[in-house]
C-alpha cells in the first residue's frame, strides 16, 4: 500500500535513506498500514490511525544530512566495531571521512560509489521526500491519510 500513499509520493519502488540506529518497530498496532520495509527492518514507514488521529512515521531519517550521518558514525564507533561492521575505530573514522567528503561535494561519484549511495541519499531534495510530502499535505488542508 505504500507506493500509493501520499507520504511516499515520488519515491522509487526501492530506495535508500539514512538509518543510523538499531531501534526498531517490532509490531504495528491494529489499524496501522505498513508503507515500507526492508530485509533488516520490517517496518520502515507506516500510517497509524488512533483515536480519530492519523500519524505518518518513518523509521529512517530523511531529515538529516550526510554530515550528521558521519557524526553519528563517529559517536557510535565502539558499537559498530562490536557489531562487526568495522575492524576498529580507524575503519569507522575512514568511512566517516568519506561520508563527510560526499556531504561537502554531493557530485563526487567516486565517493558515492565507494559508499554504495545514490542520489536518493546524496540529493537533499530527494532525501527529504517524505518531509516535503507531509508539509504539502498539511498545506492542502486535507486529511493526511488515504481513505481505506
Amino acid at each position: 500500500e505504500g507506493r500509493a500513499h501520499p507520504l511516499l509520493a515520488g519515491r522509487l519502488a526501492a530506495y535508500d535513506a539514512p538509518a543510523i540506529h538499531t531501534d526498531e518497530v517490532e509490531a504495528l498496532p491494529p489499524g496501522a498500514t505498513l508503507l515500507a520495509g526492508n530485509r533488516l527492518t520490517a517496518v520502515q514507514a507506516a500510517e497509524i490511525r488512533f483515536d480519530g488521529g492519523v500519524f505518518w512515521g518513518v523509521q529512517y531519517h530523511p531529515e538529516i544530512g550526510l554530515d550528521e550521518v558521519a557524526g553519528a558514525l563517529r559517536r557510535q564507533a565502539d558499537s559498530l566495531v562490536e557489531a562487526g561492521l568495522a575492524r576498529d575505530g580507524e575503519d569507522v573514522e575512514a568511512y566517516a571521512w568519506q561520508v563527510d567528503g560526499l556531504h561537502a561535494d554531493p557530485t563526487r561519484r567516486d565517493l558515492a560509489w565507494r559508499l554504495g549511495l545514490d542520489e536518493q541519499v546524496t540529493d537533499e531534495r530527494l532525501r527529504q521526500t517524505e518531509m516535503r510530502n507531509f508539509v504539502e499535505a498539511l498545506g492542502r488542508g486535507r486529511p493526511l491519510a488515504v481513505d481505506s
